[in-house]
């Protein structure tokens, strides 16, 4: 499933959305767009929430890609970001740049000490879980909004770059997850139950536990 994500981050990385480059400071976006993706492999099945943010006229490009799902091959559920930046060349084209050391920080959640990091050579970090309970806090943080994502360019000599968060995604955003989430919850139970009893197995909630907070 990481394997997917990575390649899948990077391309929605070509579209043309503009953010600030101020260094060392928090930033707050002018742009701040949300929408929905959902992943079907034969390893995994994967619902996203996407986010984009744009600061006009600056040229870094920050994509953050929320996602929950499963491996089909033994129903274990993991949930998570992908964290990618590039630099807007042109109006059809953009490079990514290698980051480090990402994180998300809200009132209730920080991803740091909860989340496992892997930082690929593609210039992107993925921060994923397999422990109900962090994923539930962690995707909460993401549906209540206000909350800051922050990563360091490596070489850039700038620091920690934070960009703050303040909209919540919208309703329809929110409500696609979950019902991606529940499609997937049969297939995510008929994965973790033996072969000889998965004719009629019902559905359950997808990570036998994530509480997705609806009235944000």
């Amino acid at each position: 499933m990481f394997a997917v994500l990575r390649v899948f981050g990077v391309l929605l990385l070509l579209s043309t959305v503009t953010v600030s480059q101020a260094a060392a400071a928090t930033i707050y976006p002018a742009q701040v767009v949300y929408g929905n993706w959902a992943e079907e492999t034969e390893e995994a099945s994967v619902c996203e929430i996407v986010l984009d943010v744009g600061n006009s006229p600056s040229r870094e490009v920050v994509k953050f890609i929320m996602f929950a799902g499963y491996n089909k091959s033994d129903g274990a559920v993991l949930a998570g970001f992908l964290i990618a930046a590039a630099e807007t060349m042109t109006t059809d084209r953009s490079d990514v740049v290698q980051i480090s050391d990402a994180a998300l920080n809200s009132a209730t959640f920080t991803s740091r000490g909860q989340l496992g990091y892997e930082v690929y050579d593609d210039g992107t970090v993925m921060a994923p879980t397999d422990d109900p309970e962090v994923a539930t806090s962690f995707i909460n943080a993401v549906l209540a909004g206000n909350f800051e994502l922050s990563f360091v360019r490596s070489g850039s000599g700038a620091g920690t770059r934070i960009y703050k968060i303040v909209a919540a995604p919208p309703a329809i955003v929110t409500s696609n997850l979950v019902r991606c989430m529940e499609s997937l919850a049969g297939g995510a139970n008929l994965a973790q139950s033996p072969a000889s009893d998965r004719e009629g197995t019902p559905p359950q909630e997808l990570g036998s536990g994530l509480e997705i907070a609806m009235d944000q």
